[in-house]
């Protein structure tokens, strides 16, 4: 099989033959759709190769080799993290140096290498100079459509990928036309696959059309749709292949399909950002008032994950379903159909055309394209995909001023430290993405910018305008360090979808009735300084019931004087503050009754409760019993309960249980435990102290003295009662052990050994029986 021939390849041979470098090349040829670049992705992808490296990079090479951008995506891809503005390419280059010499081996993908010949031997040599690493046996992945290849990528092995045969090709196109839902009609069955046959034989074996005609067709199985495929002409090239798909395509996916020309070939799309961009664009529309807009932008994403236009992003074996990746030979189709609207600057010397409509930024510098760009008067969309090394506050302050038509401005990562001030005139702009940049403070005439539904502003304290709530068609607020808890009145943004925290405060426009008309949010809300509230009246305001979007909900009292007595407004709160019943996660911290509220106790209430916890709360003795609360509970996490003493029989389906200083607390009752003995999975006392030892041979340092310090201060309350002198020997070897030093004189096994007679009596005292009867877990916990 080619992939574990590659694995092997990559992960066996660890001298560099003769060259002078301690990496070397496998490259993998084959013509475009072949599968090279899936392939090298399984390859990465594999365990046994992130296991082998300690280092991985991938990058997506351009046409013309362009060594400082290469250069700062190899960072990139190395750190995982966004590389820092840096002009000069020798500073880039000993930054990649540095961060390769941590390495003992690295893999490096170059995805997609065209060899112009010795016209630019230099420029490779330059781009593969950095990379080091402290052993032989470091490697670099090469795919490409040819076979020559750059001295300094020490390509000796070459997997070239040959034809599918025909019936392995005939069954890679049945596995995408017959995929979904199975047909019943036998005869229509038979003539689909006679048809299917044929068509087959005309795609040239390109797997990539097989893949993109079949997934088309397997939405449409009728016989007319079939034959009209076999009709194609050239069907043997894959671009008539792909493109006679594409124009199956409705008129809003293929508008949607060809805005992603804008990023380059190998970019990861990231599903809610094209989802923003899309909506912010008018490329996505919904007749129906019961699904948002962003809901019909993600059906658009399947759609077009449904017919192969996207691929799907691997994490070993896992599909990665919130971003997604384009095939090169689309990307270049997408590329060809849209080049009248869309381009990407990627070249200094490039000419942008008149009549384009939506611009993407890739060069390091504006400066020289600023009248281009002046004359582009029907621009609706700059997106800066890399940093700007120009002072981009005065540079868009010119340019705005003649793009007025903009709906779409992305600045992320630029260099100013001030919002160019010709931004307030954009009237008709949707979407402002000021991410990771230098800005401290945005002036108030942004707030005139009344159209606008997506800001981001990912920038550690940045000042927001006071008038800031005026921008009510805002949909999504994106800002750094729960920044949305500073903003007064934000009631009044009705369309905001997203808040994630929302702090209670006793001053005007902080008030929790702000909530109430915020029934667009979505996903998770967390609500602090509950203390702030005066009771039952003023929580009813917020209203949350009627959130019916929102899927994970915090509710905090955060004030922290160490009070444990009981405060009967919490439960009049905490009434009042009823969640909607759709919600699949809740969280409860700081409360301080010993109650729960009536909906918490109506086990009909919520319909599909995920995950549960409590933290803080003082006063609690028990978990709601009784009730159909937690049929569908997979998670439950429990912290910082002091008076918790019973914990009931758990959730059939708990898959992680995480308990954190609840000392008292007593897993099951004697009658409980008598009732549930037949339950087949256990947690015996040799397999926690096997878990315990093999911590040890992990981290003997600072982790394992902070876990037995934590054992020993919960089973010296615990065991207080059965404190006879074999007990408080082994409790004294406990603490010996946790004291800087004291370690080193005991063995680890006298200290396992002590560990594990005071779990015993630990567990005997939890259930007052005789101690080898186990702990009764749900059959399905994973993680405790």
């Amino acid at each position: 099989m080619d992939r574990d021939h590659i694995i092997d390849l990559l992960t066996k041979r660890t001298a560099a033959g003769a060259s002078s470098t301690n990496y070397s090349g496998v490259a993998i040829v084959g013509h475009g759709g072949a599968g090279k670049s899936t392939l090298a992705q399984y390859a990465y992808n594999d365990g046994r190769v992130k296991d082998h490296f300690d280092a991985r990079m991938w990058v997506c090479l351009s046409r013309k080799l362009d060594v400082h951008r290469h250069t700062r995506e190899l960072i990139e891809s190395a750190t995982n993290g966004e590389c820092p503005r840096v002009e000069n390419i020798d500073t880039l280059q000993c930054k990649l140096r540095d961060t390769l010499q941590k390495s003992e081996r690295f893999l490096l993908v170059l995805d997609d290498v065209w060899f112009e010949g010795s016209s630019n031997e230099r420029e490779w040599d330059q781009l593969l100079e950095p990379l080091v690493s402290q052993k032989e046996g470091s490697q670099v992945l090469v795919t490409s459509r040819r076979d020559t290849f750059p001295a300094a990528l020490h390509c000796e092995r070459v997997v070239r990928l040959e034809d599918l045969k025909n019936a392995e090709f005939l069954a890679l196109f049945k596995h995408h036309a017959f995929s979904g839902a199975e047909i019943g009609d036998q005869q229509l069955k038979v003539q689909l696959e006679e048809i299917g046959e044929k068509i087959a034989k005309r795609l040239g074996k390109s797997p990539l059309a097989a893949k993109v005609v079949g997934s088309n067709l397997s939405r449409k199985k009728d016989v007319s749709s079939w034959r009209d495929a076999l009709g194609i002409e050239n069907l043997s090239g894959p671009r008539r292949a792909l493109l006679w798909s594409y124009e199956k395509l409705d008129p809003g996916l293929q508008r949607c399909f060809l805005y992603c020309s804008l990023f380059p070939k190998g970019r990861r799309y990231y599903v809610d950002e094209m989802v923003h961009f899309w909506i912010a664009e008018r490329l996505v529309e919904s007749c129906n008032h019961n699904r948002s807009l962003e809901d019909v932008g993600r059906d658009y994403i399947n759609e077009l994950m449904s017919g192969s236009f996207f691929q799907p992003v691997y994490e070993g074996k896992e599909i990665v379903n919130y971003v997604y990746t384009m095939h090169d030979l689309l990307h270049d189709l997408a590329e060809s159909l849209s080049s009248e609207d869309c381009f990407r600057l990627d070249d200094d010397k490039a000419e942008i055309p008149l009549t384009v409509r939506h611009l993407s930024v890739r060069v390091r510098s504006l400066i020289q394209h600023k009248q281009s760009i002046c004359k582009l008067h029907h621009l609706r969309t700059i997106i800066c995909l890399n940093p700007l090394v120009d002072d981009v506050s005065d540079l868009f302050h010119v340019l705005l001023r003649n793009l007025k038509k903009l709906r779409v401005l992305d600045l992320r990562c630029h260099s100013g430290n001030k919002l160019p001030e010709s931004v307030s005139e954009l009237k008709h702009l949707r979407y402002l993405n000021l991410s990771r940049t230098s800005i401290s403070e945005l002036p108030e005439s942004l707030c005139t910018l009344f159209h606008l539904q997506f800001i981001s502003l990912q920038t550690k304290g940045i000042k927001l305008p006071g008038q800031f709530c005026n921008l009510r068609n805002l949909r999504h607020l994106v800002i750094c360090g729960g920044g949305t808890a500073s903003i007064p009145n934000i009631g009044k943004l009705t369309s905001a979808q997203g808040l994630g925290t929302f702090c209670v405060k006793k001053q005007k426009g902080y008030e929790l009735h702000q909530l109430r008309s915020l029934n667009e949010l979505r996903g998770s809300l967390r609500i602090t300084n509950l203390e702030a509230v005066t009771g039952k009246v003023e929580a009813l305001g917020a209203a949350l019931h009627q959130k019916k979007h929102l899927e994970r909900l915090e509710l905090v009292w955060t004030e922290e004087n160490g009070s444990r007595e009981e405060d009967t407004t919490h439960l009049e709160i905490l009434e009042a503050l009823m969640p909607p019943p759709q919600l699949n996660g809740l969280a409860i911290g700081g409360y301080k009754s010993s109650s729960y509220p009536s909906w918490l106790l109506d086990g009909s209430y919520f319909e599909s409760l995920e995950s549960f916890g409590l933290t803080n709360c003082a006063v609690l003795e028990c978990l709601p019993v009784n009730t159909g609360l937690f049929r569908n509970c997979r998670n439950l996490d429990l912290c910082k309960i002091p008076n918790l003493k019973i914990l009931p029989c758990l959730p059939a389906g708990l898959e992680n249980l995480e308990i954190n200083q609840c000392p008292l607390l007593m897993f099951i009752s004697n009658e409980e435990l008598q009732q549930h003995g037949q339950r087949e999975n256990t947690i015996r006392t040799d397999h926690l102290a096997s878990q315990l030892a093999l911590l040890w041979e992990v981290d003997s340092g600072s982790t394992i003295r902070r876990v037995l310090s934590d054992e020993h201060s919960s089973m010296k309350q615990q065991l207080m009662a059965l404190m006879d002198d074999d007990v408080s020997e082994h409790l004294q070897t406990i603490k010996s052990a946790v004291e800087e030093g004291r370690d080193k004189v005991l063995t680890k096994e006298n200290i396992i050994n002590a560990w594990i007679c005071c779990h015993e009596q630990r567990i005997g005292l939890i259930y007052g029986q005789r101690i080898r009867l186990p702990l009764v877990p749900p059959s399905g916990l994973s993680k405790l």
